[in-house]
């Protein structure tokens, strides 16, 4: 059902000419679920409504003043407050006077919004409407400020005096053949800071035969940093695998370690991994800052479409459910958003991690340690005595995880399990390469999602423009002309020149019904599934991609990265 509110603004845009009929049945169908996007997303976003025309006919229909909504108005404070309005209610608290609490939204103010809001504060609230790109400026702001105070960080070394590109080798060697080199722990440290400071999630220690390279992920992009001279690899590994509680003796074996770091005021938890090559060990940090909320699933990226087929998975009281896709592709944090989904006192939730990435403090975690005899079967086999009514677990990565996993299922329990993969079909016969037998996966098998990261055209300096026949064709649009108007970044200071910010993710979802585990049980091949699935409306990611790109949210240059 429509609130009220949104029934008076679409009926407005109708009388003014804003919103035509066809649209406005689009705006009905997905403003209806009540967990969908904010009513001004799906006017702006998706059916190209203007955001003037939207907050000047909120303004008009609800009688409540229309501002300009700059960081420079707001007053309030109280950031534990603002974070919780703009999550809960898609509002901005922005000033407060006395008995008065002044409310900035970019979507109607529904009364029992407003009325929540006025008991939580105990204060009367002066509701008025923003431009949705003004709201969401004010709520990136907000979201920043850490990424802000990072730059505050101060350096423990110049890392540029022993980069060999950009100082002359014979400089750089004379450090090193006069003994001269720094102290590898503050090298180690600099380079998280470097790290922390550009914003990237993944460091690359990296071995070749005339240089220690060090580059930083950075929205799924490497970014090469410095090349270091070779001589400094076996101290500053030695510093982490130190740090990271790893065998300082075996180095021709992989590991896997993590230690928390303080950095300034900042306190981040590093997840250290090696891998022996030729030219000698090679690390990837993972970093993580401490204490960082998991997203809702609302927030993950889901179209409305894959959101609600998301959800009627989660409704399942059993079976299981694959999230896949490439290394790197945000499965963790798309996981974390299901089980916080599946909070609550009635549920007993129970997870089997190697390592455990997030604590829960609504869950029961158990890390795998096989030196106390606590591998993944025996750690499933030990968690199901306790009765769960959900259970995660960390990867399947072989035909022990995966039988463990599809034994649990059979149990009566819901299993969330990750895995690598190329596409969500192909998790089926992957799964059945993992000694899982078609009889035991056909009646498990709920669904899978899968995912893949894209980075976001930079909201700053976003333009528009016309694409050619040629652009379309050579990334497979070509259905598309030339009148279709699409977006790139054209390169700010928020985004470094780059064009983009930030990542979204795109995903398809497949959702197992009969028919699937017929063919499933029976073996079909490939071609049998994806038409079998085609036929009730499965969406690929390709087409999940073009939806993202139709909509302004992706570039096509990012696309062909990410799809092809």
């Amino acid at each position: 059902m429509m609130k009220e509110e949104d029934i008076r603004l679409a009926r407005l845009l109708l009388s003014k000419g804003i919103l035509d009929k066809p649209r406005l049945e689009r705006f009905q169908k997905q403003i209806s679920p009540p967990d969908s996007r904010p009513c001004d997303a799906i006017l702006v976003d998706s059916l190209g409504i203007s955001e003037n025309a939207v907050a000047e006919t909120i303004s008009q229909e609800f009688n409540i003043p229309f501002i300009k909504l700059t960081p420079s108005i707001i007053t309030f404070t109280d950031q534990n407050v603002k974070d919780e309005f703009v999550k809960k209610y898609n509002a901005v608290p922005i000033i407060r006077g006395g008995i008065e609490l002044t409310v900035a939204f970019s979507s109607p103010p529904y009364k029992d919004v407003v009325e929540t809001m006025k008991r939580e504060t105990k204060a009367f609230i002066v509701p008025v409407v923003a431009l949705r790109s003004a709201f969401l400026s004010i709520v990136e702001a907000n979201a920043g400020q850490s990424r802000e105070e990072y730059q505050a960080l101060p350096s423990k070394f110049q890392l540029e005096s022993l980069d060999m590109r950009t100082r002359p080798k014979e400089k750089v060697y004379e450090l090193v053949h006069a003994n001269r080199l720094p102290n590898a722990d503050i090298v180690a440290d600099e380079i998280m800071i470097r790290a922390i400071k550009a914003g990237a999630t993944d460091v690359y220690l990296e071995p070749t035969e005339k240089e220690f390279r060090v580059r930083f992920g950075i929205d799924g992009v490497l970014l090469h940093v410095a090349s270091l001279p070779k001589e400094m690899a076996e101290p500053i590994c030695n510093v982490l695998r130190t740090r990271g509680s790893l065998n300082m003796f075996d180095k021709k074996k992989a590991q896997d370690g993590r230690y928390t770091g303080q950095y300034g005021n900042f306190v981040f938890e590093l997840r250290v991994n090696t891998l022996p090559t030729l030219e000698g060990e090679r690390f990837a940090i993972r970093l993580t800052r401490k204490g960082t909320s998991i997203l809702d699933l609302e927030e993950i990226g889901f179209s409305m479409e894959n959101l609600q087929l998301v959800k009627h998975l989660l409704n399942r009281p059993r079976g299981l459910l694959i999230i896949a896709g490439p290394s790197g592709s945000g499965k963790s944090t798309t996981t974390y958003s299901c089980l916080t989904s599946l909070r609550g006192s009635q549920r007993n939730i129970m997870t089997v991690e190697n390592p455990v990435e997030f604590q829960l403090d609504f869950a029961s975690q158990v890390e795998v340690d096989p030196s106390q005899n606590m591998d993944y079967p025996n750690s499933m086999r030990a968690i199901l005595r306790q009765h769960p009514d959900v259970i995660f677990l960390g990867e399947i990565r072989d035909s022990t995880t995966g039988v463990a996993g599809a034994e649990a299922a059979l149990t009566g329990t819901m299993v969330i399990s990750t895995m690598l993969a190329s596409d969500a079909l192909s998790v089926i016969p992957r799964m059945i390469n993992f000694d899982i037998q078609p009889s035991w996966l056909a009646p498990t098998l709920n669904g899978v999602i899968f995912q893949q990261l894209a980075r976001r055209v930079c909201r700053h300096c976003k333009m528009p423009y016309k694409p050619t026949e040629e652009m379309l064709n050579n990334v497979g649009l070509h259905q598309l002309d030339g009148s279709v108007t699409l977006f790139r970044g054209k390169g700010c200071e928020k985004c470094g020149g780059d064009g983009h910010l930030g990542r979204t993710t795109i995903h398809e979802v497949l959702v197992i019904d009969e028919e699937l585990r017929d063919l499933i049980y029976n073996q079909a091949s490939p071609v049998k599934l994806k038409e079998a699935a085609a036929k009730k409306g499965f969406e690929s990611l390709r087409f999940d991609a073009a939806k993202k790109l139709m909509a302004g949210i992706i570039s096509l240059e990012e696309y062909a990265r990410v799809i092809g």
